[in-house]
């Protein structure tokens, strides 16, 4: 049961009930607004005469329950930002859990708690990147920081506010109506985790009259867009659906090749017709012994003109030169073109006279992994890294990223961990 005593104003001789605690430092009078240093002797800091406070649904005393803790309101608090636009905060006490904040602006109410287990370190050498918290990934929102000061006060706060103090806030925003505010006042820096409330519950556990309750009216795509946020984060579903868009990729690579040629060459001119243009076209080019494949050339022609060409020294598609050809040690080649429907010829050249035959295999609608594999490595790592509250330091996944690129040799790859591994080191500082 709460314990409470009570003062007289020392301004008007107002009766004023304290039953926030022992942190309350200040106490406004509902009567005259003074604003009452409990620390000083109970003396006056300052006045809220000729502040229009706004009309809100909440008064000081009320009590009620949030997440099942009963919560009575001590304290109010009337911000504005810079434009002109105004919200209240109600402070709340409970004898078990301290405080908290009941937010309310336009019928949209909030629960706010204060948190301690945010690097702040770390915030403060980038407030503008993201920040991960207890599973969320959150971000600034607007981009910017904004400044907010006091209007008005009533009832008891834990600290001394008065008319005009300037908080300048971080509001980083997250999935499911949850923030974090982060506010920097007197070189005091507090954060708080910020989670909308379903009004209609707060008023009627508050025991708000129907006539007063002012519920937001959402449109249906903020009403969708919450349904979807109240769902399971979206990095999990991110992950689900590209393990089930490669596994179909890789699967339908599989079963839609379609052989189109297959045989022993030497000399030889063939006809292949091209079919389904959607995918990539395989050239699979086999030898029984090392080296011996470099003894052919191969090219492909439509309409009597030549479009692709390979030896064992140069390589091109439709006139524009390529890069390395296959090895001279190599035993085979698979070459990946994206050809159009219709009749091509292929020509296959021995260059060299030799007893030796090579095996030439061209395959319809082939998916090539190493188109995919990339992109699926680097949305994973990414969403990985998002799920599990940023639990790999960044340096670490710039690292990842040049080994994987090595290892696959996939240039690109170890090009986004190099310049991403660059950046961090000399142009964020460290961060």
């Amino acid at each position: 049961m709460s314990k409470f005593y009570s003062i007289k104003c020392p301004n008007c001789s107002a009766p004023l009930a304290i039953i926030g605690g022992g942190r309350v430092q200040s106490v406004t009078c509902a009567y005259c607004k003074s604003v009452i240093d409990l620390n000083n002797n109970y003396k006056v800091l300052s006045q809220f005469k000729n502040v229009n406070a706004p009309k809100v649904p909440f008064k000081i005393g009320m009590k009620g329950k949030i997440n099942d803790i009963e919560w009575i309101i001590i304290g109010w608090i009337v911000y504005r930002d810079e434009e002109g636009g105004r919200w209240s905060e109600f402070l709340l006490f409970s004898p078990l859990y301290g405080y908290s904040w009941l937010v309310y602006e336009n019928g949209v109410i909030s629960f706010s708690r204060r948190i301690r287990d945010l690097d702040l370190r770390k915030w403060q050498k980038g407030k503008r990147l993201p920040l991960f918290y207890n599973g969320g990934h959150y971000i600034l929102q607007d981009g910017e920081p904004y400044s907010s000061f006091i209007d008005f006060v009533q009832g008891e706060l834990t600290w001394v506010a008065k008319k005009g103090d300037k908080i300048e806030c971080w509001d980083y925003k997250a999935t499911r109506s949850q923030i974090l505010n982060i506010e920097k006042s007197n070189n005091e820096i507090e954060v708080y985790f910020t989670k909308e409330l379903d009004a209609k519950e707060v008023y009627n556990s508050f025991g708000v009259n129907e006539k007063e309750q002012v519920i937001k009216k959402i449109s249906s795509i903020e009403k969708l867009n919450k349904e979807l946020e109240d769902k399971k984060p979206l990095p999990f579903y991110g992950i689900v659906a590209i393990f089930i868009t490669l596994f179909i990729t890789l699967i339908s690579s599989i079963t839609s090749d379609k052989v189109l040629y297959e045989k022993f060459d030497k000399n030889r001119d063939t006809l292949f017709r091209i079919t389904n243009s959607a995918f990539l076209t395989k050239i699979e080019i086999t030898s029984p012994l090392k080296k011996r494949i470099n003894n052919y050339s191969l090219a492909i022609y439509k309409q009597n003109k030549k479009i692709f060409y390979i030896d064992s020294g140069k390589v091109y598609f439709s006139k524009k030169v390529l890069g390395k050809t296959w090895s001279h040690t190599a035993i085979g080649a698979n070459i990946y073109l994206k050809l159009d429907t219709g009749q091509y010829l292929l020509k296959v050249k021995k260059i060299t006279p030799s007893t030796d035959k090579i095996i030439v295999k061209i395959e319809e609608r082939v998916i090539r992994p190493n188109y995919i594999t990339p992109l699926f490595i680097i949305i994973l790592l990414f969403l990985i890294y998002t799920y599990f509250r940023q639990k790999l330091n960044i340096y670490v996944m710039m690292i990842i990223f040049m080994g994987l690129g090595l290892a696959f040799d996939i240039f690109f790859l170890f090009f986004i961990g190099f310049i991403g591994l660059i950046y961090l080191i000399f142009v964020k500082g460290g961060d």
